[in-house]
């Protein structure tokens, strides 16, 4: 028997957690249809697909149509996954992505998706909804990148400790966008040269730092413009330093120029930023 707890129902997917009651008894049935875009990450435990065992950090694929059959070694299974349900309208501009990765499970995650998994679990436990919507669509965005660079389908293991460098550079330029700081203070603070750490984020971001943080910094200053502030006015108080700049990038990354911003309607300004968050995970 499995059991399915609902983490969080978005507009676009939902994610849960699966296991197994204990004490229940579980019959591992012949095969299982899929109906539905799915990522699923392993937690704990472990469970058989095809010749494979999925062990935690393991990643299974889900699509319409493709059967999956998992096999466990036990009665009583202990295996715990996070999975993501995309809904049609969500998976359909991606839905290539599933069929072109190559692969319905992977035993060790590619690289972006080692990233989301990371993310994903620390927004879980952390109960920021925002944060797990945002992880969980980058997971299609991971998975439609990396589908399309042959690079990412070697036998290869992420290590937890560049990823844990890349998590902590992240979260510092999160919390404080507007810093100044430069890529080699930032490396120093995660114990990493500047090449190594703008080499990490680029594999595991597909984004240099510098690129991060002109993401953030273009988020903040969206937040900024509607709030009633000025063009001017976003623009320093959101790290830049030069308003050509400033208006040059927020016209790329958003489309549309910082002076027409409030012109747009609020659900239209809702998703480009988080069509603009998505392109940066």
């Amino acid at each position: 028997m499995n059991r399915s707890t609902t983490l969080l129902d978005a507009a676009d997917l939902t994610v849960s957690r699966f296991d197994h009651p204990p004490h229940e008894v579980h019959d591992d049935p012949d095969r299982e249809e899929g109906g539905h875009y799915g990522i699923a990450f392993v937690q704990e435990g472990c469970f058989g697909i095809g010749t494979a065992w999925l062990h935690p950090g393991a990643v299974l694929l889900t699509q319409p149509g493709v059967a999956v059959a998992c096999r466990h070694d036990s009665s009583y299974p202990t295996d715990v996954c996070i999975a993501v349900r995309y809904n049609e309208a969500a998976a359909a501009p991606f839905a290539h992505a599933w069929a072109r990765a190559g692969w319905q499970s992977r035993r060790r995650p590619t690289p972006r998706l080692a990233m989301v998994q990371r993310r994903l679990a620390i927004a879980i436990d952390a109960a920021d909804d925002f944060a797990v919507e945002r992880w969980s669509l980058g997971a299609v965005m991971a998975l439609a990148a990396e589908s399309q660079d042959a690079r990412a389908r070697g036998a290869y293991a992420p290590r937890a400790a560049d990823i844990d460098a890349v998590v902590a550079c992240c979260r510092a330029i999160e919390q404080d966008p507007t810093s100044r700081q430069l890529v080699a203070e930032r490396a120093r603070a995660v114990g990493l040269s500047s090449t190594r750490l703008t080499h990490q984020f680029r594999r595991y971001l597909g984004v240099s730092p510098h690129q991060y943080v002109l993401g953030w910094r273009l988020a903040a200053a969206t937040e900024l413009l509607d709030q009633g502030c000025s063009v001017s006015e976003s623009c320093w108080r959101s790290g830049f330093d030069n308003l050509s700049h400033f208006c040059r990038s927020f016209l790329r990354a958003l489309g549309v120029r910082p002076s027409s911003w409030r012109t747009l309607a609020l659900p239209e300004r809702r998703r480009k930023v988080q069509a603009m968050r998505r392109a940066v995970l």
